[in-house]
């Protein structure tokens, strides 16, 4: 076993020659030059960047035994979209985002209102039982995208596109036929007074 007083004045050597070596000129950062990211603190001593150099060691080599153990395959979240990441023309993907996870509707500026309504329009425009039901829905949704570009309200700016009422009326018709056409007919219950004995 080494002598403890050997050790502490061998450290405490050690910390003076540091503190002394504290006026040494670092190098240039060029990661940081070359991301424009900025630069180290100039006057770091080599004892702290060593320091975090150390810091960063570990870092990597438990993600490295991480990815060995095969810790991040099959993650819940695999393979699915980042909104934010891969859309890139909604300024406000963040709140959006929210208010789709959260199931959030009629809440909002109208800019955010109306892009959450223009998303689920197929299943809103499916409901209604007649052409001129649809066509008034989407006249009065384009009157709405309209008055929300006038910015009287402010907020964020509209980016949801008008529709086509004609194009959307053929739309609903088209997957209206399609499903009735696709539904099995069910044979007609007989009441009890019209059984046969």
């Amino acid at each position: 076993m080494k002598d403890p007083q050997k050790k502490d004045a061998a450290l405490n050597a050690a910390r003076y020659q540091m503190e002394q070596a504290g006026d040494i000129e670092l190098p240039d950062d060029e990661y940081a030059q070359a991301t424009g990211m900025a630069p180290v603190v100039k006057n770091k001593t080599p004892l702290q960047l060593h320091a975090e150099d150390e810091a960063w060691e570990v870092a990597n080599s438990v993600l490295d035994e991480a990815f060995a153990r095969g810790d991040f395959e099959n993650l819940a979240l695999a393979g699915q979209k980042i909104d934010h990441i891969t859309n890139n023309n909604d300024p406000d993907w963040w709140l959006s985002s929210m208010m789709r996870r959260e199931q959030l509707t009629g809440l909002g500026p109208p800019a955010l209102t109306l892009r959450v309504e223009d998303e689920q329009m197929q299943q809103t425009l499916d409901r209604f039982s007649t052409p001129s039901q649809v066509r008034a829905h989407i006249e009065d949704f384009n009157a709405r995208i309209i008055e929300a570009r006038r910015q009287l309200l402010g907020g964020p700016p509209v980016i949801t596109a008008l529709r086509d009422a004609t194009a959307e009326v053929l739309e609903w018709q088209e997957r209206r036929t399609s499903t009735e056409q696709s539904a099995p007919e069910k044979p007609a219950k007989r009441r009890w007074w019209q059984r046969k004995n």
